[in-house]
């Protein structure tokens, strides 16, 4: 598949008037709100390195490259993409990009459009776009990069995206810290956060789900320290004057991504890193067993997981209602819920500028139509 195919599919499409369903490996489609489309236009043959100068740390890639194939792509060169959204690393650059999808190397790294230099798109016009750059310096005007980045594919479908790589750390070491119950655990996050230590990954998980990692029956914070051996060694004596780590196999962040892939419902939650440390106890203190909380405290970001379950006291209808209607200074974003609940949730894109936007890239409404409202 090439661009100037996608473009004439969506062409086609928009001189038939028929809706498309746009995706990668098709790993990931329970999420967002049902897609109206009687067509879909996948790019999961559309994979490869398109260019790769390692000197440069950026890596071009075709959008329907899994992130396992960049991976290995980097590995040969001691680099890597610091790019873990939850689930697994099957899923392709494109769909990651398009959903903002992003995991617990987050907090040390940043979000997709922190490490997405430049972009190729296909609105829904059937018009090829490029915008950003290949290098890591570059200066343009209306960022389309970042627009692009979490629209869902509702603006264009991304084809080609160009990378920000790092080196690969000396050292990458992860460590456990076992959570007692009580005010001391606030405490402790408090403290570790005014501290800076500047972890690569930093995520506090309740006991549902530390009991599904086979860890024990109590939460934790699970912690990552990477960087040459002198930094890490510091971060590590700091962490051990606050608490008491235990060092754990590395592939248990893999096995945490993949904690989602049961989910009947997915609620993410953020707000100031502050409120949540204060509010830990109430975020850890519901034991629901098909309820798993884990909070990444650095980005001020808590995830609310339902896996399926027949009790109704856990559906996900009666959590929205529970955990919306209190008093609170979050903003949620539903990423996954049941098709029924979805009519509950307002448009993402009710506002007029959204609207306008979307009538500018997609004017007929061809592309994931629905999937935002």
């Amino acid at each position: 598949m090439t661009t100037e195919s996608i473009a004439r599919t969506i062409r086609d499409a928009s001189a038939a008037r028929t809706p498309l369903r746009v995706c990668g490996r098709s790993t990931w489609l329970d999420a967002g709100r049902p897609v109206r489309a009687k067509q879909t236009l996948s790019l999961r043959g559309d994979n490869g390195v398109v260019s790769y100068v390692p000197g440069d740390l950026t890596l071009t890639v075709r959008a329907g490259t899994s992130l396992a194939e960049i991976e290995r792509a980097t590995a040969e060169h001691d680099q890597w993409l610091p790019l873990d959204p939850y689930g697994s690393s099957d899923g392709t650059i494109g769909a990651t990009v398009s959903t903002a999808s992003a995991g617990p190397l987050a907090s040390g790294f940043g979000l997709p459009r922190d490490l997405v230099l430049g972009m190729e798109f296909v609105s829904g016009r059937g018009e090829v776009i490029r915008c950003g750059g290949k290098v890591v310096k570059n200066v343009a005007g209306f960022d389309l990069t970042r627009l692009l980045t979490g629209s869902w594919g509702t603006l264009g479908v991304i084809t080609e995206v160009t990378l920000r790589l790092y080196a690969r750390p000396k050292v990458d070491r992860t460590f456990v810290v076992k959570l007692s119950g009580n005010k001391s655990d606030a405490a402790f996050l408090g403290t570790f956060l005014a501290a800076r230590l500047g972890p690569f990954a930093f995520e506090v998980l309740s006991a549902t789900a530390v009991r599904l990692l086979g860890l024990g029956d109590r939460a934790i914070c699970l912690i990552r320290f990477g960087g040459n051996e002198a930094g890490v060694a510091g971060q590590l004596a700091a962490l051990t004057a606050l608490a008491t780590p235990e060092e754990v196999d590395a592939n248990l962040w893999t096995r945490v991504r993949q904690l989602e892939r049961d989910a009947d419902c997915v609620i993410r939650i953020s707000g100031p890193p502050s409120a949540f440390a204060d509010g830990l106890d109430d975020i850890l203190g519901d034991d629901i067993p098909s309820t798993m909380t884990w909070m990444s405290p650095v980005r001020g970001l808590v995830r609310l997981v339902v896996r399926k379950s027949s009790d109704p006291n856990t559906s996900s209808d009666i959590i929205i209602g529970n955990e919306s209607g209190g008093d609170h200074s979050g903003h949620f974003i539903c990423e996954k819920l049941p098709p029924e609940v979805w009519r509950q949730v307002p448009s993402a894109v009710s506002d007029p500028l959204s609207q306008r936007i979307k009538r500018v890239f997609d004017r007929d409404d061809l592309l994931n139509p629905g999937i935002l409202g």
